[in-house]
């Protein structure tokens, strides 16, 4: 079995590359100096058959009038004591309105909703939302710098940042929550398969578990 150290060290190349040119912002203004603030659901990606996957949460994305973003998460049912990789997502234009995949993007009918499967609904990334240090798709799957749910499998997460395409995209971003222990031993590994973003890495660290946005 190969570790999750591997893993960490690799994928957000790969993350990165398959996002290319879909993380543009949706608007090229910013809004207004008073705080805007918008809070929804996190809902399930996965159908109920996939194990482990029946996970929920809320968030709250808020520009600040100092030209930042905070962002809030609080999520239950995630896989216990590991990282979960998480990001703001957003699509250029009318696509905005697709807002997150559920169980019928599973298009190659393996039981699975991939994290390419779910791009063409949530889209590129927009940030990455570490617990510190950078915040771009560069750090997509920096495990080592991603919230880690508690032994309940409770997260919670909260992160005020400078970055311009969150700022430009508050109201329309996609919050994607990623990590499902599939085969339930409490690693990710490759018993599920591998990911859908190369071969090199597993399935269950990258598999989207929650997503949710304004635009649903």
């Amino acid at each position: 079995m190969r570790s999750t150290a591997l893993f960490v060290g690799g994928v957000a190349v790969a993350l990165t590359v398959a996002t290319a040119g879909m993380a543009q912002a949706a608007h090229d203004t910013n809004p207004s100096p008073k705080v805007a603030s918008y809070s929804y659901s996190l809902n399930a990606v996965q159908a109920p058959s996939v194990p482990n996957s029946s996970a929920s949460g809320m968030t709250r994305v808020k520009t600040l009038p100092n030209g930042k973003v905070q962002v809030k998460v609080v999520a239950d049912g995630l896989m216990a004591n590991a990282p979960h990789a998480m990001h703001l997502h957003g699509v250029d234009g009318p696509a905005t309105d697709l807002g997150c995949p559920g169980p019928a993007a599973d298009a190659d009918g393996n039981g699975f909703v991939t994290t390419l499967e779910g791009l063409p609904s949530y889209g590129g990334i927009l940030a990455s939302l570490t617990t510190t240090g950078d915040v771009s798709a560069a750090s997509a799957l920096a495990l080592d710098r991603f919230a880690v749910a508690d032994a309940s499998g409770h997260l919670s997460y909260s992160r005020t940042f400078s970055q311009g395409d969150a700022l430009a995209n508050a109201d329309t971003v996609q919050v994607v929550i990623h990590g499902i222990d599939i085969n339930g031993n409490g690693v990710y590994d490759f018993e599920a398969g591998p990911s859908s973003l190369t071969d090199a890495f597993p399935l269950e660290g990258t598999i989207p578990v929650l997503c949710g946005g304004i635009a649903n």
